[in-house]
């Protein structure tokens, strides 16, 4: 159309194009087709494939669900399947396989290119994904861009635990730019610079394994032992211990401590020390007693010209020489207002071992960014080590649960000082020592707090989820070890007499039936109405007698050497009990437990002086009850609680009993004289 005076009107004029024309489908999946037939690393292949994936993404999610659909393009694959069937996979694609792959991508009626381009994806991971690691690891250390492949997969956390794990054992979401092995980066890779590094396959074997136990260190007590400004409001450059001598010393014996208690990895918290004490404790990994990972907390420090403030974690590693290094990205802004200055893009190193753990390091509030936390779950994350300076560690639960979640992983967070009152800070009561979070637990996290503000540590045991607290200044004295008063009532003196011949010298083998051995204790003291036993009653989120009352214990260690030993051990771990203070009478004949397929053997012990050097494993136990045998002998009938003894384990449902719980305690009163549900006065060891 013309305008008058001969003008042309705008939509007559040629528009030159501001960005160049999108290639049409038909010349993306040329362009695909001769990138394949040329390309002989898998995952590089494997790559172009994806990008497809998540270029079409509307049409793939249309037709991917589709079952005539899939049949068809089961169908379509299968000679290129019976090829590699035919022959053993390689880290090279031969020509074959690459004009088998070419052959397959295109159009067959009305299944789009984009749906078989998905199942060859999936069937390069399923045939070659074990060459992946090499690909990476030659590129190491890596750097992904936007839709540059990172690798993904790793160990099955089920082969770790005993424990089930709360979420699926591999990731949430099937999304379409990835397989089990590899993912495109997303938009993430322009926040951070995210690093994979495959210097530590060699050293870092066996990282995580069925006996591995996480330790975090906690040295100080209180903000008195800093150096901080006088004035809150100020910044804070740099703070570190006040008395280094000391916090040496603490740390040594914090960490000697934590090895004892079988740790392999140990976590020191946030600026508990210095640049030089950081490099110093290096010769615990070189100690034949001594951790295989030590993340010597961090420091702050400043570099550079002109000078810059960072706050540096560093970790070391059995076998290689250089640190590994994270400066934190996040500074605090309070309680403390911490004057360091990040610069650049914030970097994201993992650490990827032989077996697929993708370790990182990271700092206090590093953790608290959202966006980092989705960069860690996107890359896999799954063993996050991290130390930490806050007044709380409630902020923390979620972003640790959403890294348990979506990528299984174990974290270990390690929390200094454990007293916040001055500086400012309001005290309403003293900070989390540690927070783990493991795919076993129900609800993901869980905090370990301390009975008082002295130097401890919190361990971790991998494959039963265990929480421990193991206060220095709890330590028991010599004169009160192996001290047991025999001032036993007669009616112990009588039940170990009548035991005696039950008597074992190692576990039952159990022959040919599978089942695992294991045993509990049932410890009996004396109480204001007669003999009562210690009960525990079990979290609500376990696999095996959720929120029944039962007793301590649990399955046989190698190292063990018999059902005391079992039974001792249990209970010290998950109630703490100073087994110093109980002596063995006997046991009873060992009982099958078909549901959980346990060979259980019931220890019977007893003390006089209950003691516990520790605190209770959260992970297992919700409460302990001292319950007077009468009580079981007569939970049948309506319950009378004693009013003139009110610490007689009245607030606890006999009716939650586990059932070899139950059985046992039926043995036991009857060995006692009293029949199973017989009238209280009939009782004969009943006090009044």
């Amino acid at each position: 159309m013309t305008e008058p005076g001969g003008v042309l009107a705008a939509e007559d004029v040629p528009c030159s194009p501001c960005v160049a024309q999108l290639h049409s489908p038909a010349e993306e999946l040329a362009a695909l087709r001769a990138a394949v037939e040329h390309e002989p690393d898998p995952l590089v292949t494997l790559t172009h494939l994806l990008h497809l994936c998540r270029d079409e993404h509307p049409v793939l999610w249309e037709q991917a669900g589709n079952p005539a659909t899939q049949a068809t393009v089961t169908q379509m694959l299968e000679p290129l399947r019976a090829l590699a069937r035919s022959r053993p996979a390689t880290a090279a694609l031969d020509p074959a396989t690459r004009r088998g792959l070419v052959d397959s991508l295109q159009p067959v009626g009305a299944v789009a290119p984009v749906v078989v381009a998905r199942e060859l994806a999936q069937f390069l991971d399923d045939h070659y994904g074990q060459f992946f690691a090499d690909s990476f690891r030659r590129r190491s250390p890596y750097q992904p861009g936007v839709g540059d492949p990172i690798p993904l997969g790793g160990p099955d956390v089920r082969t770790v635990m005993d424990m089930q794990p709360t979420a699926p054992p591999w990731r949430l979401a099937n999304r379409l730019d990835e397989t089990r092995h590899v993912r495109l980066a997303g938009g993430w890779a322009t926040q951070f610079r995210v690093v994979f590094d495959y210097s530590l396959v060699e050293t870092a074997t066996e990282l995580i394994t069925t006996e591995t136990i996480v330790a975090t260190c906690h040295p100080n007590r209180g903000l008195t032992e800093f150096t901080l400004p006088d004035d809150p409001s100020q910044p804070a450059f740099p703070v570190q211990p006040a008395h280094l001598d000391a916090q040496r010393a603490h740390l040594d014996r914090l960490v000697r401590d934590a090895v004892r208690a079988g740790a392999s990895i140990v976590v020191l918290p946030e600026l508990c020390v210095t640049e030089a004490l950081a490099h110093d404790l290096q010769n615990w990994v070189k100690r034949d007693d001594g951790p295989q990972i030590l993340v010597a907390g961090s420091y702050h420090h400043a570099d550079g010209s002109p000078p810059r403030r960072r706050n540096t974690a560093l970790a070391w590693i059995r076998g290689h020489d250089r640190p590994l290094i994270h400066d934190k990205h996040s500074p605090a802004e309070q309680p403390i207002r911490e004057d360091i200055q990040p610069q650049g893009w914030p970097e994201v190193r993992v650490y990827v071992t032989a077996e697929g753990w993708h370790l990182v390091l990271a700092i206090c509030r590093d953790l608290l960014n959202p966006q980092a936390v989705h960069t860690l779950a996107e890359i896999g994350a799954n063993v996050v080590l991290v130390p930490a300076m806050s007044e709380s560690l409630a902020p923390f639960t979620g972003q640790v649960a959403h890294l348990v979640g979506s990528a299984q992983a174990f974290v270990a967070v390690a929390n200094n000082p454990a007293d916040w009152a001055g500086n400012g800070a309001p005290p309403p009561h003293r900070a989390a020592r540690a927070l783990f979070g493991h795919p076993g637990l129900g609800q993901q996290t869980r905090q370990v707090t301390s009975p008082d503000t002295a130097p401890g540590i919190a361990t971790l045991h991998v494959r039963s989820g265990q929480l421990r607290w193991i206060g220095t200044d709890c330590e028991t004295s010599p004169a009160h070890r192996n001290s047991v008063v025999d001032d036993m009532p007669p009616w112990a003196t009588r039940l170990a007499a009548t035991l005696r011949p039950y008597l074992p010298n190692e576990m039952p083998s159990g022959g040919s039936v599978i089942l695992r051995t294991a045993a509990v204790l049932v410890l009996l003291t004396e109480g204001p109405t007669g003999p009562q036993v210690l009960l525990t009653q079990r979290t609500s989120d376990l696999h095996d007698y959720p929120g029944r009352l039962v007793f301590p214990g649990g399955v046989q260690d190698p190292g063990d050497g018999g059902p005391v030993a079992t039974a001792l051990r249990e209970a010290r771990e998950e109630i703490g009990l100073n087994q110093d203070g109980v002596r063995i009478l006997g046991v009873l004949p060992a009982v099958t437990e078909p549901e959980t397929r346990f060979l259980v053997v019931p220890v019977l012990g007893w003390s006089n002086r209950l003691g516990y050097l520790g605190a209770v494993n959260l992970a297992e136990v919700d409460g302990i009850h001292q319950v007077p045998l009468h009580r079981i002998a007569t939970r049948w009938q309506v319950d009378q609680p004693d009013r003139d003894h009110p610490d007689n384990g009245a607030d606890c449902d006999l009716s939650r009993l586990g059932s070899m719980t139950a059985w046992v305690m039926d043995t036991l009163i009857a060995m006692l004289g009293a029949e199973p549900g017989s009238g209280v006065d009939a009782f004969p060891f009943r006090t009044s």
